[in-house]
């Protein structure tokens, strides 16, 4: 009976601890959603009571969706609004382009009139007249050139802007995915422990009625049992919880039935934390950002620049009308004529308005300058913290591998002193729940390697690969 409150008391200071790391867990990844998830709960909740009392035999044939990590992340990047947003708006600075380039195009304009003069000659006239005028535009000081050059500039920061929300969105569905994964894992072994409270009380009831135990004892073991089911009760809300942040990032329906299958798996890489530094300032979606946000700054200084240059254009007008011998015209019948001409235009004085707008555009030029160089800090910062958190996390892996030995080593002594009756069977499920708690401290170590590591992948700016497949 002593090894069974060794390893009692093991499994509730295990549990406890990683009850609390869990925890922490699963409030730092669900901090950024924690509104929409409640709203998402009390949606859950109306459709859940609809479906039941009104449509049972849908609700029962409605089948499981079971997803591997590479198809959360598939989906994630495949039905995420945040993208699919972006993605408009890509497509809308292509379009901007071809708007631009419509400034390098003459532009031809028709028009055509009828008239019923009445009352002003001796007898009413009706005349017609069309009009067709063509315009080409050679310079306008450098405008036409600039806009096009920042039409193209914002759609590469707009291309980054995408790649960086599917980057984001990797991490996310990551981050939940694995959350979920350890949540289901947490609640099992709640469930372990909560059984193992309740035939350790059921042992000790016997023992207090052939006067082995006093009563305090018995009350002890009631008070850890009420404890242990309170938490299991926790740990299956935990797991729910992480089910809806998972089907919320992946846009499944909230009434869908969801689980995942995976295991927590890990392989060691070589870690430079100045290598990891290098490559996240040169591969991060955010800088390729702001690089192409300061060269469509540049553009925009030119195009103010353009305000006070000369603009040169070219025209040559139609013009077919009927007169008659009653109207002030050269002769009757229809009359043609057409105007052939360069027209230049130099505004000498604004008032200064051009020169306020040449030094706007500078100013947002090195306010750019400024936060791209903030961010290369952050961004230096970044990387080191989610560097040192997976050194840290791979620093927790051996320790936890060799608790697993030394419990799988108990779980052996204990099955042979069972076979040999030295041992009740309590001890020898305390022994195996034991193990359970060793393994699942392990896989809250390897947990932690994976989410760190997708963080590192995400602040290096990697896993926009991954994304982009």
């Amino acid at each position: 009976m002593g090894i069974a409150n060794y390893a009692n008391c093991h499994c509730e200071e295990s549990w406890h601890s990683s009850g609390r790391r869990s925890n922490l867990l699963l409030k730092r990844l669900l901090r950024f959603a924690r509104n929409d998830s409640l709203e998402l709960l009390v949606s859950l909740s109306l459709v859940f009571i609809f479906s039941f009392c009104v449509l049972p035999s849908a609700f029962c044939a409605q089948e499981k969706i079971v997803l591997t990590l590479d198809e959360a992340v598939v989906i994630a990047l495949r039905d995420n609004r945040d993208i699919l947003l972006d993605e408009e708006k890509l497509a809308q600075a292509k379009q901007k382009i071809e708007e631009s380039k419509s400034a390098f195009l003459p532009e031809l304009t028709l028009g055509g009139t009828a008239v019923d003069t009445r009352g002003l000659y001796r007898k009413d006239i009706v005349s017609y007249s069309f009009t067709a005028g063509l315009k080409q535009y050679v310079y306008k000081g450098k405008k036409s050139l600039n806009t096009l050059k920042e039409s193209r500039h914002k759609r590469e920061a707009q291309e980054a802007v995408l790649e960086n929300t599917r980057s984001q969105t990797v991490l996310k569905a990551k981050e939940a995915f694995y959350t979920l994964l350890l949540a289901k894992d947490f609640s099992w072994l709640n469930n372990e422990i909560q059984e193992n409270r309740q035939r350790y009380l059921d042992s000790l009831k016997e023992r207090y009625l052939k006067g082995e135990l006093p009563e305090s004892e018995v009350k002890k073991a009631e008070y850890r049992l009420s404890e242990a089911d309170s938490l299991s009760e926790a740990a299956r809300n935990q797991q729910e919880l992480a089910g809806e942040l998972l089907k919320s990032i992946l846009y499944i329906e909230q009434n869908s039935r969801l689980d995942i299958e995976g295991d927590f798996e890990y392989h060691p890489r070589e870690l430079a934390v100045d290598a990891a530094i290098l490559e996240a300032l040169s591969q991060r979606q955010e800088i390729r950002q702001y690089e192409a946000q300061m060269n469509v700054d540049k553009a925009g200084i030119e195009i103010a620049k353009a305000a006070n240059r000369p603009s040169i254009y070219g025209s040559f007008d139609y013009t077919s009308r009927s007169t008659t011998s009653l109207s002030f015209s050269p002769g009757k019948g229809w009359q043609d004529y057409n105007v052939v001409g360069w027209t230049m235009s130099w505004p000498i004085f604004d008032g200064w308005l051009t020169k306020a707008k040449v030094e706007q555009a500078i100013s947002t030029l090195k306010q750019d300058e400024i936060l791209k160089d903030k961010l290369k800090t952050g961004i230096v910062v970044e990387v080191k913290d989610a560097y040192l958190a997976l050194k840290s996390a791979i620093a927790r892996l051996a320790p936890t591998r060799m608790d697993i030995d030394v419990y799988q080593d108990n779980l052996k002594t204990i099955e042979t002193k069972y076979q040999e009756g030295i041992v009740s069977e309590l001890d020898l499920k305390d022994a195996r729940l034991s193990l359970a708690v060793s393994d699942f401290n392990h896989k809250e170590a390897l947990y932690d390697c994976l989410v760190s590591k997708a963080r590192l992948d995400r602040a290096t700016g990697t896993n926009k690969k991954e994304g982009a497949g």
